[in-house]
């Protein structure tokens, strides 16, 4: 019981430490000029922020946060795309959707077990 715990709160840990080791390979490749990462980091930028948040959709207390954290690299991946036509200038009113669905699916779940309960 003991070590599973201890697991659960050394997994974050260890997420970001790989990710850290990624980056820091690439950079290490790219300083030698043994492979050219410039232009695949200037077009990916955005991924970095939804490998972030991933990890974060699977734990419960910080499920929120990285749904947000999905929402805004997918935004920005496709603005940086200009998927659909999309730039910041004409794409911006995308993220306050995203805000209020996530302010009102957050108040409707978290608040699910109070309606069950009746003691509240």
């Amino acid at each position: 019981m003991n070590n599973a715990i201890s697991y659960r709160n050394h997994r974050g840990t260890l997420v970001t430490g790989l990710i850290l080791i990624g980056i820091g390979t690439i950079s290490l490749l790219d300083r030698f000029d043994i492979a050219d990462f410039g232009d695949i980091v200037r077009m990916w930028w955005p991924m970095i922020i939804v490998l972030v948040g991933v990890p974060k959709l699977f734990q419960p207390r910080t499920m929120w946060a990285g749904l947000w954290l999905v929402a805004v690299g997918t935004w920005l991946q496709l603005v940086r795309f200009h998927a659909f036509g999309m730039t910041f200038r004409t794409s911006w009113p995308f993220i306050l959707i995203a805000l209020g669905a996530g302010i009102t699916l957050r108040a409707l779940f978290d608040a699910a077990p109070d309606r069950e309960g009746g003691t509240s």
